[in-house]
């Protein structure tokens, strides 16, 4: 009970503060150092906070909204996105998937794969990818705000992990996500697993990314272009759709 009643203390103060780094949270709530790494690495694993690596500060996220006001991140995944995905991947055959992003990473929230005659590699529900080897991470950073754009990219440099070396690459990164919202669409193809590609559109709402839709498809059948011009529209009104259900239940604000 007691480790509980200092958890919350520790959510209570980041809330208050907007942030705050270890040492800060241990002169706030009395708690050693040791013992707030242990506790914010669990709550970083169940999603309830983020780490800025550039500033090394921890922040809630949005599914830390559950406790305080009655909204839960899985209300408008299991009501609004589930059905949606489902309806898609009936109309494009290919296996198609939910991807949020939270702490710099792309998370699987929802996915089709395992009812898709079409799937040849069996991503699971809470699979991480790294952002900038992920169709929806490369389409979530071209239409996201220019400020939590910026964030990101400075946390994945920091980071310093395979593959976001190419954050660092600015001109080269900004064409990259100037072609992304010129097309509509990130995406992934000759890259692991390299039997398959990717494209990805974003579920907007408003100036916010709630997430993308992505969808898989077999390297050898077509490219991206081709799967852009053949599905991308029905990919851009499943993500219109979802977004217009998530604002219902107020996942948008």
């Amino acid at each position: 009970m007691r480790t509980v009643l200092r958890t919350m203390e520790v959510l209570r103060a980041l809330n208050t503060r907007n942030g705050a780094t270890v040492t800060e949270l241990s002169r706030r709530t009395g708690i050693s150092r040791p013992a707030l790494y242990r506790m914010l690495e669990t709550l970083r694993e169940a999603g309830y906070v983020g780490l800025d690596l550039s500033r090394r500060r921890y922040g809630l996220t949005m599914l830390i909204r559950g406790l305080a006001e009655g909204f839960n991140e899985e209300d408008w995944i299991t009501e609004v996105a589930r059905p949606v995905l489902r309806k898609l991947q009936k109309q494009v055959l290919w296996p198609v998937d939910l991807g949020i992003f939270m702490d710099n990473l792309m998370w699987i929230r929802e996915t089709t794969r395992a009812s898709s005659t079409l799937t040849i590699d069996r991503g699971v529900v809470g699979n991480r990818l790294p952002v900038l080897r992920a169709a929806t991470g490369r389409a979530y950073l071209a239409f996201c705000g220019a400020d939590e754009r910026a964030q990101i990219v400075a946390n994945l440099i920091e980071a310093r992990e395979p593959g976001h070396e190419f954050a660092a690459d600015r001109p080269a990164f900004e064409a990259m996500l100037d072609r992304i919202r010129a097309n509509g669409y990130g995406e992934r193809f000759g890259e692991e697993p390299h039997e398959s590609g990717a494209i990805a559109v974003p579920i907007l709402a408003g100036d916010r990314v709630l997430g993308c839709v992505n969808m898989t498809f077999i390297r050898r059948s077509m490219g991206p272009q081709e799967a852009a011009a053949r599905y991308l529209g029905q990919m851009q009104r499943a993500a219109a759709e979802i977004a217009s259900g998530a604002a219902s239940l107020g996942a948008d604000s």
